[in-house]
């Protein structure tokens, strides 16, 4: 019985090649994982939202009153998705400098809109604590994704102020003290989550190092 002809060196490199091509992860575009951060940050400050509403914490017509303010949180939380996954040839230092920029005027928005605000029974630290725990779980979020790239400053700390939108979202509906209040619980609680989550991401190990 004759046995099957030996494969030349050519033949052999080439099944090598093929099936290391085959093995090889398929490139994923960034726009996928930005889309899936960013939304995900969007939808958890809607979902604290619509939370609020429903378990009688905050009424609709509050969400009319501070349409603005949850307005610019939902595009910063937005923002901030984006520039935590956006390469440098799609212009990442714009998307994390905006977030970097517009950070700081929708905190000072969310204060000044505040005035004199209403007495209320539960006390201060309740808020922070709330606002500071819901940040957890987008701050989770944003953390698998700076994985996804070699670590900086801004792109940490533009993902971690997106991340902590849901929690001054959830305090813009469900709280309706003054504005020291404001700056120092719903504020405080925001930078604590940036803070937290810089850190933290600062010590992770990276998937990959792309820029």
């Amino acid at each position: 019985m004759s046995s099957a002809p030996e494969r030349s060196p050519l033949s052999k490199a080439r099944a090598a090649a093929l099936a290391e091509l085959r093995a090889a992860p398929v490139a994923v575009s960034w726009t996928r994982d930005a889309g899936r951060l960013a939304g995900g940050l969007v939808a958890i400050g809607l979902l604290a939202a619509a939370a609020a509403v429903v378990g009688g914490v905050a009424h609709p017509a509050d969400l009319v009153a501070r349409a603005a303010t949850i307005t610019a949180l939902l595009a910063l939380a937005f923002a901030g998705g984006v520039a935590a996954m956006a390469p440098p040839a799609a212009g990442a230092s714009v998307w994390r400098t905006l977030v970097l920029a517009a950070a700081p005027l929708v905190m000072a928005g969310l204060v000044l809109s505040r005035g004199a605000g209403l007495p209320s029974t539960t006390p201060p630290w309740v808020c922070s604590a709330s606002h500071f725990g819901l940040g957890l779980l987008p701050l989770w979020l944003a953390l698998r994704g700076l994985r996804q790239a070699a670590w900086s400053w801004p792109r940490a700390v533009a993902a971690a102020l997106g991340a902590g939108t849901a929690g001054a979202l959830l305090g813009e509906l469900a709280c309706h003290r003054g504005a020291l209040h404001v700056l120092v619980h719903h504020i405080g609680a925001w930078l604590a989550v940036a803070v937290v989550g810089t850190l933290i991401s600062r010590r992770q190990k990276p998937r990959s190092f792309a820029p």
